[in-house]
């Protein structure tokens, strides 16, 4: 009897693992899965807010995420599926920095002439990423290309954002425009991208 009860009880801990397994599993894929429902982005930008309310609320939002890494169609049609007038806020990997926060905001107000430039890197409009992605598509010369590759390595990141997501080739797009309209050198350049990094950090 005692043996059938031992056999018992390590039969129903085998099962209690499996189900433990499988249950662990199934979490991780809707964590991880890119082809989940996609978070619905704000209407409501933060940019009348004071700053230290801006970082209160965009240092708690989720709507920028890492998915479709290093897959540039399925970015250009994650984004495209959005409307303009929404937002992606917060940071896409690591919690975001008060005082590095203040100072990419402040560092972003002296480059206001450039409209194309998102005045804040953890509160950027679609329609503003959307327009970034188009720049991808600009042509630079032999020269000018030259300044976008030294660009992508002088970076904190070295490279246009710290992983392949939609912020990588954003900002490639707007390196690219930067070069072509504004003629910037490689280290301006790489200083724009950096008070753009919406990492966070």
């Amino acid at each position: 009897m005692r043996l059938l009860w031992v056999k018992g009880n390590k039969m129903e801990y085998l099962i209690l693992l499996v189900l433990v397994a499988v249950a662990v599993l199934a979490a991780a894929i809707l964590l991880t899965n890119p082809f989940a429902s996609p978070p619905t982005l704000s209407k409501t930008s933060v940019s009348n807010s004071s700053t230290h309310l801006q970082f209160e609320t965009l240092s708690n939002a989720t709507t920028d995420r890492c998915a479709y890494l290093g897959d540039q169609a399925a970015e250009y049609n994650d984004v495209a599926s959005r409307p303009n007038d929404t937002y992606f806020q917060g940071s896409c990997c690591s919690p975001m920095n008060y005082n590095h926060y203040v100072q990419q905001i402040t560092g972003l107000k002296n480059y206001s002439y450039i409209v194309a430039l998102p005045q804040n890197p953890y509160n950027v409009s679609v329609k503003q990423v959307k327009q970034m992605l188009n720049y991808y598509n600009i042509t630079l010369n032999q020269t000018q290309m030259a300044v976008f590759n030294e660009a992508s390595a002088l970076t904190s990141d070295h490279g246009w954002c710290c992983c392949q997501c939609w912020a990588w080739f954003a900002h490639a797009g707007l390196a690219k425009y930067l070069i072509k309209t504004y003629n910037l050198d490689a280290a301006k350049v790489a200083h724009i991208i950096d008070l753009e990094d919406c990492c966070g950090g």
